[in-house]
């Protein structure tokens, strides 16, 4: 059976699939559904429901994009290069990039399902939505006919032993300021300063694995040593990654190996990461030299990581934290902008988490966006006991039951359906959102044969 799976997974790896990017994925969906003999509706975002019956009861669901990220020194291209796979027999990786398993095994499972019992029943549906990763946009904007359903089981997890029952809501907080030309002529020279080899990783599932945040370690680089003749500055590629890489342009007179030597004092301390830093004398014309002596310590301030936590049934982990996710001088507008993304499981830490951000900002332009409800648990859900049970018969353990520090779509679904009965399941993904993204393929296994006979049962 897993090998079917992983068929599946190897043709929608074929694809390109970028958030924003999903024609040419959902196209490749309809026409499954069109050659499996199944129906399809596509509403206009381009979230896609597949059926095979007239009458729907369980939904499987997934999310069709993926965060491309890739190392500094690999040429893929993400719009049109299908993701170069590997294998050593225990996991699936990537030569370079991340996998995409986080959501394309949740596609592959749930088509994979659909085909297992189709003999058998006729009331499980699919349900691809578009554009998860930038801010559950598809789930936001799905036709609400397409949950019309009893169960809802969700396959955008990432741990074979854990059943999700609840998450983190979330919002963006986008950050801007004015840049102020120098006037008179810069003393020293300019060079780059290029920090990488940190690990990445997940801004939710991973923001208390202790990885170092690019940003923020060339900002406190900046900062220590009173660099703040400015071109250029720029770091992170997405806000739900945490930065591997960021550079500046800069003046200074400082010699290249005192900034090397202060650089590696600083992340001495990331003992996960490897931590690099090249700095080369920058030959480019330099158009404009900012004076960022105000607000390079300031965005420095700014929070990364762990704020609270919280300790009850279902979950004993992170309750809110923040993530230093992007920074870039806008060219030609003289602005500077930066993108902090926000998780609380509680709406009073969502809230005293942006007042700790706020008061850092004075002089700044700022506003929140891509706000996203987080999923609160069901303690009396009949598809988590169901589920519980039966991953104990077959396991002879019961499975852990939390709620997850990262955004799921299930929220949103649940408010458009009141009456929907979710779980969301999933096999094990390492450092999903990073190019060290792996998939266990004895998991994928574990979950197949976990999913049937849930669905059997159901």
């Amino acid at each position: 059976m897993v090998d079917n799976v992983l068929d599946y997974f190897y043709q929608i790896s074929r694809i390109p699939r970028c958030s924003k990017n999903e024609d040419k994925i959902i196209k490749f969906i309809q026409d499954w559904a069109i050659s499996s003999a199944y129906r399809y509706k596509t509403d206009d975002l381009g979230n896609t429901l597949v059926v095979s019956g007239d009458k729907v009861r369980i939904i499987l669901q997934s999310h069709v994009d993926m965060v491309c990220e890739k190392r500094d020194d690999c040429l893929h291209d993400f719009k049109i290069d299908p993701i170069p796979i590997k294998s050593d027999g225990l996991f699936i990786y990537s030569d370079g990039t991340s996998l995409g398993a986080d959501n394309g095994i949740g596609m592959a499972l749930s088509m994979y399902m659909m085909d297992y019992f189709r003999s058998q029943r006729d009331d499980i549906a699919l349900l691809f939505t578009v554009d998860e990763e930038t801010g559950l946009n598809g789930a936001k904007g799905v036709d609400p006919s397409f949950l019309d359903a009893e169960y809802l089981i969700n396959l955008d997890s990432e741990a074979d032993d854990t059943v999700i029952v609840g998450c983190a809501g979330g919002t963006d907080m986008i950050i801007t300021r004015d840049l102020c030309k120098k006037t008179d002529s810069f003393v020293g020279r300019a060079i780059k300063i290029s920090v990488s080899g940190f690990s990445g990783g997940h801004s939710g599932v991973d923001i208390d694995k202790g990885f170092g945040n690019a940003i923020k370690v060339l900002l406190e680089l900046l900062c220590e040593l009173k660099i703040f003749d400015i071109s250029n500055i720029r770091g992170g590629t997405a806000h739900n990654a945490i930065p591997r890489f960021a550079e500046a342009v800069v003046c200074t007179d400082l010699d290249i190996d005192t900034i090397r030597g202060h650089f590696y004092d600083l992340t001495s301390k990331y003992n996960k990461d490897n931590p690099f830093v090249e700095i080369t004398i920058y030959k480019d014309k330099i158009h404009s030299i900012y004076d960022m002596r105000e607000i390079i310590p300031s965005i420095k301030r700014l929070n990364h990581g762990v704020v609270t936590k919280l300790d009850d049934q279902f979950w004993n982990g992170v309750e809110s934290s923040s993530n230093l996710a992007k920074i870039e001088v806008i060219e030609g507008a003289d602005k500077i902008k930066v993108v902090e993304s926000l998780r609380s499981s509680s709406e009073i830490a969502m809230n005293n988490l942006k007042k700790l951000l706020e008061k850092e900002l004075n002089g700044f332009n700022f506003y929140y966006c891509c706000d996203y409800p987080g999923w609160k648990p069901d303690r009396d859900s009949l598809l988590l006991k169901e589920t519980v049970d039966i991953y104990e018969k077959l396991f002879s353990i019961p499975p852990k039951v939390e709620v997850i520090h990262a955004g799921l779509e299930c929220g949103i679904l649940k408010g458009k359906n009141e009456k929907l009965d979710i779980i969301s399941i999933g096999p094990n993904i390492y450092s999903p959102h990073s190019p060290d993204e792996r998939l266990q393929i004895k998991s994928v296994d574990k979950i197949v044969k976990f999913l049937n006979r849930l669905l059997t049962d159901l």
